[in-house]
């Protein structure tokens, strides 16, 4: 008892003994702080590039883990949160951004080392010894002497005269097939000439029965009208001629004493009398006075702005002849630059065909191509000029049968109207219409002789002359000339002697 009463006063408190709080709660408070985000991309301890490298870390990141290892005894603190951003409005949202450095210095390099190998060629496979059969059976051995086996003289006779005969057959088999080859071939080109002959005039003719058969109707249609209009003309002339004589007086009179017993008026006339002759006089009077007014005003204007115009019509006078002096003069001088320019340019453009064609050394083309070039424009000219030609020919044909075409309507028209006109005065005077059809002055026109004589005026358009430039555009066309070969040869002609092909060495390899 006394040892433990000893023990007891042995040991003292400095504070009253109390239970040990716990680290993390047990439950969550509401008005403790949301923790900070972290993203993963811009955290200094993720490493980044090639990890089989020595990982380098900056000087703040160096300086941050060389901090003294007593340092991690002391007594925790709690950490204090920065100030965050403020949230974002109701629909939108913060977007993290990066404040390090992008670029980041890398001073480790990784050993390279280059190496290589090559093995030995492969050898020639050696060649193959020839396959020689053992040898069997026995030797023997004979003599032939000449004329033993055949003669020759007596036995190659025949042999000729075989093949002396199929080449003579051969030979003149081909020739015989030659023969009528050509003699068919004459024959085709007989036959399509004829055809081609046979079937123009076919057409021609046809044309020609289209438009009598086309004139045939228009004529038969003409003929029915003219029959219609003339029957309807009878009609109104004799139903006229019975009212006429039915009604002569009556109309008259009764229209006169309705009228001067005022049961009939113009409703027009007593609406323009009563309602719109006031209405007029006085917007007529309004708009002249207006008129005197506006006059009164253009002439003050008018006189305020010829005393300002006299007063500024020297100077103006004087600055507008000196601009138009110098307006001139320019004028003059850009025409004569022009027209100089344009000449040189044009005598430059024209002369440079000729010049590649004819006069370029090494020449681009050989003159027979350029012959043949030439002669294939110029028939390509005649046939332009021919097909201009028939072409003003059938131009001038449709127009000239349009305007006959109407010219003999006009002369029908006028016939029909003197028939219709002989008939109501035959009508007036009670007899029947003529039965002789009035004529004209002229006769009628004939469609046909004024269609062919029309064709016949058309003159034949001159053949158009072939140019270097044509010739020179024709052969690039037709690939006989290349730029490349043009470029060529112009390169050569301005080095001169100096170029490679010129030189005598090159000519005599050449």
């Amino acid at each position: 008892m006394v040892n433990a009463k000893a023990q007891q006063q042995l040991y003292t408190h400095a504070a009253e003994p109390k239970a040990v709080q716990q680290r993390r709660a047990k439950y969550r408070e509401d008005d403790n702080p949301p923790l900070p985000t972290a993203n993963i991309m811009f955290d200094r301890r993720v490493v980044r590039g090639n990890t089989y490298a020595a990982r380098i870390l900056p000087a703040d990141v160096t300086q941050a883990t060389a901090k003294p290892a007593a340092a991690t005894t002391k007594k925790k603190t709690t950490r204090t949160v920065p100030p965050r951003t403020p949230e974002a409005v109701e629909g939108r949202r913060h977007i993290d951004i990066q404040t390090d450095v992008y670029l980041e210095e890398l001073t480790d390099t990784v050993p390279e080392a280059d190496t290589a190998t090559q093995t030995d060629a492969f050898l020639d496979r050696p060649p193959t010894p020839l396959f020689v059969p053992q040898k069997t059976g026995t030797d023997a051995i004979t003599q032939i002497e000449n004329g033993d086996l055949f003669d020759f003289d007596f036995e190659v006779e025949p042999i000729l005269e075989v093949l002396v005969g199929k080449v003579l057959e051969q030979g003149l088999m081909e020739v015989l097939e030659e023969e009528e080859l050509a003699a068919m071939r004459a024959h085709q080109e007989r036959f399509e000439q004829i055809r081609n002959a046979e079937l123009v005039a076919t057409q021609r003719m046809e044309a020609a029965e289209r438009r009598k058969l086309e004139e045939k109707e228009r004529r038969m249609q003409q003929e029915r009208e003219r029959v219609e209009r003339e029957r309807v003309v009878r009609q109104k002339v004799a139903a006229s001629a019975f009212a006429r004589g039915y009604l002569s007086g009556i109309v008259n009179t009764v229209f006169d004493r309705l009228v001067s017993s005022g049961y009939i008026y113009d409703p027009v006339m007593r609406e323009v009398e009563t309602g719109f002759m006031p209405w007029l006089k006085e917007q007529a009077i309004g708009y002249l006075s207006r008129g005197v007014v506006a006059r009164q005003v253009v002439n003050k204007l008018v006189e305020d702005a010829a005393a300002a115009l006299s007063a500024n019509r020297d100077v103006v006078a004087a600055q507008a002849a000196s601009t138009a002096a110098a307006v001139d003069a320019w004028a003059e001088r850009q025409a004569a630059l022009e027209a100089q320019l344009s000449g040189a340019e044009l005598e430059a453009v024209r002369g440079r065909p000729t010049f590649v064609l004819r006069e370029l050394k090494p020449a681009v083309a050989s003159q027979e191509a350029i012959e043949a070039a030439t002669a294939e424009l110029q028939a390509q000219a005649e046939e332009a000029a021919a097909a201009k030609y028939e072409a003003d020919r059938m131009e001038a044909a449709d127009k000239a049968r349009a305007e006959a075409e109407t010219k003999l309507e006009d002369q029908r028209a006028k016939l029909e109207e003197l028939a219709a006109q002989a008939a109501e005065e035959a009508a007036e005077r009670g007899e029947d219409p003529p039965e002789e059809p009035p004529v004209l002055d002229e006769p009628l026109v004939d469609v046909e002789a004024v269609v062919t004589a029309a064709m016949d005026a058309v003159a034949k358009p001159p053949v158009r002359e072939v140019a270097d430039i044509d010739i020179l555009s024709y052969m690039l066309d037709k690939g006989t000339i290349t730029k490349d070969s043009i470029i060529q040869a112009l390169a050569v002609h301005a080095l001169g002697d100096k170029a490679f092909t010129n030189h005598p060495a090159f000519a005599e390899q050449a």
